[in-house]
């Protein structure tokens, strides 16, 4: 196990990881970051629980889609495609079928963190200068 610290939305975390995954969690706080950073500039929400909270929601949103569709076996907002291109070739749904897997799995493990995470900040009483 070891500690990363990430940034996100201009506020450092220092986070637990197993060993080798520092990079993913890393790679993530900066998804986060970014797409906190979006909501912000569009400039509809201006309050920081609201960002979170919709930030959270895309990305639970954009999960639960991907996850719906590795489940249907096609994606389900898929354009319209030719006959040819319709049909992948024998090899390249199940890689895609295990990339999708492997990328909800991912994406469970970073909510896990956060989860933890607020959690301890919440036990000792540092959430509410988030907001």
């Amino acid at each position: 196990m070891s500690e990363v610290t990430v940034t996100i939305f201009d506020r450092d975390y220092r986070l637990a990881v197993s060993s080798g995954e520092e990079e993913l969690l890393k790679d993530c706080a900066r998804q986060v970051d970014e797409q906190m950073q979006t909501v912000r500039a569009a400039g509809r929400v201006i309050a920081n629980d609201q960002i979170a909270v919709l930030t959270a929601l895309e990305f639970a949103y954009e999960s639960k889609k991907k996850e719906d569709e590795a489940k249907d076996g096609n994606p389900a907002a898929a354009p319209a495609q030719t006959p040819d291109a319709a049909q992948p070739a024998p090899a390249a749904q199940p890689a895609q079928a295990s990339e999708d897997a492997e990328a909800l799995k991912e994406i469970r493990a970073l909510c896990r963190l956060c989860e933890d995470a607020l959690y301890r900040d919440v036990k000792i009483g540092t959430i509410g200068s988030l907001f």
